[in-house]
């Protein structure tokens, strides 16, 4: 009964294979703007559903940690390279921008309401990819759904536009 997925760290402890085989079989489209294979992105970065008339989007993104948090060789070639990514720079800027050109396409798609679903969470350990840094570095979403640090805090943060965006972290296992 799901209606989209994003990717979080515990989907590739498997392997990137074992992920995308499953991916391929779920009944539900899996969304990021930010897993990509060499610079290609492999997932849509977006959705877009419409109830009652209303266009909602659903921008999915996962924490650059990945690479960290799970197993880091998965992530590589047979000579040791990685070749998938998660936009991981050390200023968040890649990030941001991603997240940014998802959040503009759907926007002129004709967008009403904007929903980030993220797996970036809260702790310093994941900055400068915590998920009020995207914000903060971002304009036009309106609400945030948020995982991977397992916290259930309901917060607003600015945009960078100085809008308020809702941010619900989504604890853990639903």
């Amino acid at each position: 009964g799901y209606d989209m997925a994003v990717p979080g760290n515990h989907e590739f402890d498997y392997g990137v294979d074992h992920f995308l085989n499953l991916a391929k079989k779920a009944t539900f489209p899996y969304i990021s703007c930010n897993f990509n294979r060499e610079g290609e992105l492999i997932l849509p970065s977006y959705i877009i559903r419409e109830y009652d008339g209303v266009k909602f989007a659903f921008v999915g993104v996962t924490t650059p940690m990945t690479l960290r948090t799970s197993t880091p060789t998965y992530f590589r070639n047979d000579k040791g390279e990685f070749i998938y990514g998660f936009l991981e720079d050390e200023t968040g800027e890649k990030l941001y921008a991603a997240v940014q050109k998802a959040v503009d396409d759907v926007r002129a798609e004709g967008a009403d309401y904007v929903i980030l679903i993220a797996h970036l969470g809260n702790g310093e350990e994941v900055s400068p990819w915590m998920y009020n840094q995207v914000i903060e570095n971002t304009a036009g979403i309106d609400v945030v759904l948020d995982g991977h640090s397992h916290d259930a805090e309901q917060v607003i943060v600015k945009h960078k536009d100085g809008k308020d965006v809702i941010r619900s972290a989504v604890g853990t296992k639903l």
